[in-house]
């Protein structure tokens, strides 16, 4: 697993900090992406989907400049990067090209956050994703 998102349940009545998810980067890509965990507060998820097959390709094509990261070709991208075209700030962490192509990369958009997109591999994105559309509420 790449990363490991960990979230509270709907309604929780805990203080707001809880009221977040937050995204565990794992191993080495720590040290790559600068980043250990990535907390975002629920209300700040405007959307969550897969990834489309072809998303390292279409967004290569865009242009994007590495701010904090790494990138070895179409098949290893972990850091934040910016996409001029879009003019967004998005964090990647993905191992494997064939990864969007097996439906285990998904992105989640966000608002009023450092990123405006995160783009994970996930090990299983059917139950990361039926949990992140329980947790939002987003259906």
């Amino acid at each position: 697993m790449v990363v490991q998102i960990e979230e509270i349940p709907a309604g929780s009545s805990g203080p707001a900090e809880d009221n977040k998810i937050t995204i565990k980067v794992k191993g080495f890509d720590k040290i790559l992406t600068l980043e250990s965990k990535i907390k975002i507060p629920i209300e700040h998820i405007e959307s969550i989907r897969y990834a489309e097959k072809t998303i390292i390709e279409d967004r290569r094509r865009l242009g994007m400049s590495r701010a904090v990261g790494f990138r070895f070709g179409k098949r290893f991208i972990v850091g934040t990067f910016v996409e001029w075209e879009r003019d967004k700030v998005v964090f990647w962490n993905i191992h494997d090209k064939k990864a969007a192509v097996y439906g285990n990369v998904i992105v989640l958009v966000l608002k009023n956050e450092r990123y405006n997109e995160l783009v994970l591999e996930v090990d299983d994105s059917e139950m990361v994703m039926a949990e992140l559309k329980r947790v939002t509420g987003q259906t």
